[in-house]
């Protein structure tokens, strides 16, 4: 259980911190080079009230865990969460550079992380790789669940373009679909159809890609080393993340066996 002092991190003081990011529901703030601090929204604001609700309940269920993000405390500002690097970020500064090896793991932890929340009865509901931390050590870590279900519960969040399930309401299935698209940035360094964000503005590039995606026609996967994994994610084949994970594991063990065979 993460405990709840009446502890006060920004009354007075919120100048001296800066705002790194904004979250579903809220402003994120630096605390200094191991912490951040996720505000309490306004009360007045009943959704992200609401949102914020969750999210603690969530990070109380999940509790301590390697592949979710470390919860310091939860104070009368808001949620003091372990400081990490967004997986995003890093793949966009570092697309040419990052080792496959580097990528696999990445990809088997993120799959560590979300099959642990779903032992745990919660859809994340906004899988991807803008909700994956790299902790200072440089491992996966899951952050943001506000709006996640919990219980059954219907998740109040929705996925992003790029890895929304058509016709689904959040479930397993929809998290799988899109942690298909997460395997796909990991490996590419793009979204999935990062190209139509060129030419069409926000509302057509969800209609066009809501379609390609109810269509069954998906970005070419079948050059990757997670290509299959990918695809099965897309296609609903995959009923748990044990399986997710399972895959991911001896499609790597293939790679690294594949890269020390000697060249003839």
């Amino acid at each position: 259980m993460v405990k709840r002092p009446a502890e006060s991190y920004l009354s007075g003081r919120q100048s001296e911190y800066t705002l790194i990011a904004v979250g579903t529901v809220s402003p994120i703030y630096a605390i200094n080079s191991h912490s951040v601090i996720k505000r309490r929204p306004e009360s007045s604001d009943d959704f992200a009230c609401q949102a914020y609700n969750i999210e603690v309940r969530a990070y109380e269920r999940l509790g301590d865990h390697p592949r979710i993000a470390n919860i310091r405390k939860i104070t009368e500002d808001g949620i003091v969460i372990e400081r990490g690097e967004c997986l995003r970020q890093k793949i966009q500064s570092q697309k040419l550079k990052t080792a496959i090896r580097t990528k696999l793991r990445w990809a088997q932890e993120a799959a560590e992380g979300l099959r642990y929340i779903h032992t745990k009865n919660i859809i994340h509901a906004d899988v991807g790789c803008h909700n994956l931390l790299l902790d200072q050590s440089g491992h996966i870590k899951f952050i943001d669940f506000a709006g996640s279900g919990i219980d059954g519960e219907a998740a109040t969040v929705c996925y992003e373009w790029c890895s929304y399930r058509p016709g689904s309401d959040p479930d397993i299935k929809t998290d799988i679909f899109a942690f298909g698209s997460t395997l796909f940035e990991i490996e590419t360094g793009e979204k999935p159809y990062q190209e139509l964000e060129k030419t069409l503005g926000a509302g057509k590039l969800m209609r066009r890609v809501e379609h390609l995606f109810a269509m069954g026609e998906y970005p070419r996967v079948d050059m990757l080393v997670l290509g299959g994994v990918i695809l099965r994610c897309w296609n609903g084949d995959y009923c748990s993340m044990d399986d997710v994970s399972r895959d991911i594991g001896a499609n790597t063990r293939v790679h690294i066996m594949l890269r020390q065979v000697p060249q003839l």
